[in-house]
């Protein structure tokens, strides 16, 4: 199958996006699909441009992932700590930049690489504190990593017992394509371990589904038996973590899950085997108002510009 060919398939995100908005599903999955090309239709190319969105609390959650994945690729093995110094400096540096050229637009010239920020495509306003607040908690997370026993833990492993960093996993489920990108997998002994990284203020313990599914693309991916894969989310910004452990009944019922979420996202579409959804007019605007206000969606929502 091409590459350019919008074919279904299913991802924990794509489930949450489906849940949060009927509309903003349809204007992710398939009204910005193909905008990135320069002769792109001009809504399209709109749609993919807002799709690109991020605000300033996913901003920084991006960049304390990319931190941590620069610790895992390039510190973990160096035994004098000069890498792993230079981490949240570098990532703030990267900040700074990507602000001034997000504030200045540019990303409209080239929405697939040049970041954009909600908050300055819908001209909000916000004083200069709360931009640095954004910073430095980006720079706190960073470091209440590399003080933690799990940043210690890891650096004691050997090369070969790191499975996947920040690596897109894919399964085949009953002739559906599944999608993760686990943040972190290892071996460690005879258990796989999975790790998730998280910044913002839910719980950790409330992700277990998600965690759950990465457990279930592991023991396929590496063939491991359910009841030796352990997963740990954490919160590097609010320094709190859960475990969970799994057992084979916990990931059938994970699969029962995935194949009743693609069949709810298979319903509002005109034709689902060419997983075509029409003119979108079968996917309505959530109720939920609270939802509308970091959507990137806003400017185009039927329920706001009709």
């Amino acid at each position: 199958m091409s590459a350019s060919t919008n074919s279904f398939s299913w991802s924990f995100s794509r489930h949450e996006t489906f849940q949060s908005c009927l509309k903003r599903y349809y204007f992710s999955y398939y009204g910005a699909w193909g905008g990135w090309a320069p002769d792109a239709p001009a809504t399209t190319r709109e749609l993919y441009l807002l799709k690109r969105l991020s605000t300033r609390q996913q901003w920084a959650g991006r960049h304390t992932h990319q931190a941590i994945e620069f610790l895992l690729k390039t510190a973990r093995n160096d035994s004098d700590g000069a890498p792993a110094a230079t981490a949240g400096p570098r990532q703030i540096d990267l900040m700074r930049r990507e602000f001034r050229e997000s504030r200045a637009g540019l990303y409209r010239q080239n929405p697939a690489r040049v970041p954009a920020l909600f908050e300055h495509e819908y001209h909000l306003d916000l004083p200069p504190e709360e931009w640095k607040s954004t910073v430095d908690r980006v720079a706190e997370a960073i470091g209440n990593f590399l003080r933690s026993d799990i940043w210690q833990f890891l650096r004691s492993l050997p090369e070969d017992a790191v499975l996947s960093v920040e690596q897109r996993a894919h399964v085949v489920l009953d002739g559906l394509s599944v999608f993760a990108v686990p943040d972190l997998v290892v071996r460690d002994g005879g258990r796989i371990r999975i790790y998730d990284w998280k910044t913002s203020r839910t719980p950790p313990a409330q992700h277990r589904m998600q965690v759950g599914i990465y457990g279930l693309l592991a023991s396929q991916e590496w063939e491991a038996d359910p009841a030796a894969i352990e997963a740990m989310v954490y919160n590097p910004r609010e320094e709190t973590r859960a475990t969970f452990a799994f057992h084979a009944e916990e990931m059938e019922t994970l699969r029962e899950f995935i194949r009743d979420s693609a069949e709810e996202m298979l319903f509002p579409m005109e034709n689902p085997e060419q997983n075509d959804p029409g003119d979108g007019s079968n996917f309505d605007c959530t109720a939920d108002r609270e939802t509308c206000k970091t959507c990137s969606f806003l400017r185009v929502c039927p329920r706001w510009i009709g």
